[in-house]
């Protein structure tokens, strides 16, 4: 059974649904080519339990998608292509930490 590599899209749209970020703080992928996993995840300051959720999610991954198809991002930073989301552009109604 072959499985397809997710977006960068919907990496940062998993990521921003299990940190939850507080409005005004982004979630943001960017490339790293040549590299296993092909990308970096980042945030703004968050509460330390947003931390934890946000830290947790990326380790999973990082084991169960460590290279994402970055074909249909047209953002540049620098050299890297660049996905960045507020949670509200997720489609998700934000709930609170620990919900």
């Amino acid at each position: 059974m072959e499985t397809r590599m997710k977006t960068a899209d919907q990496i940062v749209d998993t990521i921003a649904l299990a940190a939850q970020p507080p409005r005004g703080v982004a979630i943001a992928l960017t490339e790293r080519p040549g590299s296993t996993p092909n990308w970096i995840a980042a945030a703004g300051p968050m509460d330390a339990q947003r931390t934890g959720m946000f830290t947790a999610k990326i380790a999973a991954l990082r084991i169960s998608d460590p290279l994402v198809d970055w074909s249909a991002c047209e953002q540049m930073d620098g050299e890297r292509r660049r996905v960045a989301k507020w949670l509200s552009e997720t489609g998700a109604s934000p709930r609170k930490a620990g919900v």
